[in-house]
């Protein structure tokens, strides 16, 4: 089996050593770049909490934090599994893990956050696949969003990525977000190339590649683990 990898070079290095381990073989094709940038941060002292849609933006603020112990004190609500271990590995002492949506994380967080507690900060980056402050005001939890990095999108396949759809020496597609499906398939259709079976991390992923006729898969768990266990399947 051979499989294209469209995380960011910055994910991908894990995941295709462990799909080597399964004797996968991979073609990478980024479909992100992840850009940070200096936007302000908020003063730990006034927050009551953090919540990270991404590991992305936990990496952006553990890079950017002067003195880290600071904000290491306060609960960290994460996305999902792999935000949640990412913390965990960078100190933090408070980890609370949601189910893998945004929905799920508001409600975590809804119901471990006094709305009389001080403001949760969102480090989130410019695309957002659903809207965390809209869902925590709602619940009358204040939230201080804090856009600390950018996940630009690629503009084309490079060459080799082209030939091997086109060849069709690609038996699938592994795919980590909703943004990515829609990326992959705006560089993807134009080519005319046989669909490939797609690898989603969760089911809206799958919902996305299916209404464009890609037979789809979805993990059981939306993290590495899940996305493993699912390939496997198919060796």
């Amino acid at each position: 089996m051979k499989l294209l990898i469209t995380r960011p070079a910055e994910d991908a290095e894990k995941l295709v050593a462990q799909l080597s381990d399964l004797s996968v073989a991979c073609h990478r094709a980024p479909l992100m770049t992840i850009t940070t940038n200096s936007a302000p941060l908020p003063d730990p002292a006034t927050l009551g909490g953090l919540a990270f849609t991404s590991v992305n933006g936990l990496r952006a603020l553990v890079g950017r934090a002067k003195h880290l112990e600071d904000w290491q004190r306060l609960p960290a609500y994460c996305v999902g599994p792999q935000s949640a271990a990412a913390a965990e590995q960078a100190g933090f002492h408070q980890c609370h893990q949601a189910a893998g949506d945004v929905e799920t994380l508001a409600q975590l967080i809804a119901d471990l956050h006094a709305p009389q507690a001080a403001p949760v900060a969102h480090f989130a980056g410019a695309h957002l696949a659903g809207n965390l402050q809209a869902l925590l005001e709602a619940q009358h939890i204040a939230v201080e969003k804090c856009v600390l990095y950018e996940a630009v999108a690629a503009t084309q396949f490079d060459r080799a990525t082209e030939a091997a759809l086109m060849a069709r020496t690609l038996d699938g597609v592994v795919l980590y977000s909703q943004r990515s499906a829609r990326v992959f398939l705006s560089l993807f259709q134009p080519l005319g190339a046989p669909p490939l079976r797609a690898y989603c991390l969760a089911p809206a992923i799958a919902e996305i590649m299916q209404a464009e006729g890609f037979e789809s898969r979805c993990a059981a768990t939306p993290d590495a683990a899940g996305m493993l266990a699912l390939i496997a399947e198919d060796l």
